[in-house]
């Protein structure tokens, strides 16, 4: 097993498996598109790395991911974005292979974690992360603001936003 930075002429490669991989964790609405994986990799401000899997000169999957910052760890944190590998090459140690990449170096650049989220539903995925010694961040929970709380919340006048019920 191989891994390569995607290239900028690689990217409608990656963007199809990453639909693949939304449509197999179930995601509703996939809204990323050429324009947005050419803007978060390559843009003036890259928000993500990308590297693809390769075995026999052969794209079998891919990894993106990012950094972090620890807020009481003082250190740079990796985030693991996304991991896939195409259906026909799964059970094979890809996924060990890619871990053990990211931490090789997510340790070159001091990092004291990487973290990720997985869909609960999927046993397979959990199996493999418990396999590797990943715990589950028992002590958080997932918010989001987005959509049309997001949109409020910003429009919205300072301390307007705030709950204006009464605890009496």
């Amino acid at each position: 097993m191989e891994f390569k930075n995607v290239a900028v002429t690689e990217v409608d490669t990656l963007l199809e498996m990453l639909i693949d991989l939304g449509h197999s964790d179930g995601v509703k609405e996939i809204r990323t598109d050429r324009d947005a994986l050419l803007g978060a990799l390559f843009g003036p401000e890259p928000a993500a790395m990308a590297k693809f899997v390769l075995l026999q000169q052969n794209i079998v999957g891919f990894v993106i991911y990012s950094w972090k910052w620890g807020t009481f760890t003082g250190v740079r944190d990796m985030y693991m974005q996304a991991i896939y590998i195409h259906p026909d090459y799964r059970r094979q140690g890809l996924a060990l292979g890619i871990m053990q990449h990211l931490a090789g170096i997510a340790q070159a650049h001091a990092c004291s974690r990487i973290e990720w989220l997985t869909v609960k539903d999927k046993a397979m995925s959990r199996q493999f992360y418990d396999s590797i010694g990943a715990t589950e961040a028992s002590h958080m929970v997932v918010r989001r603001l987005q959509g049309e709380a997001l949109s409020r919340l910003a429009s919205s006048p300072a301390g307007s936003a705030l709950s204006t019920q009464s605890t009496t």
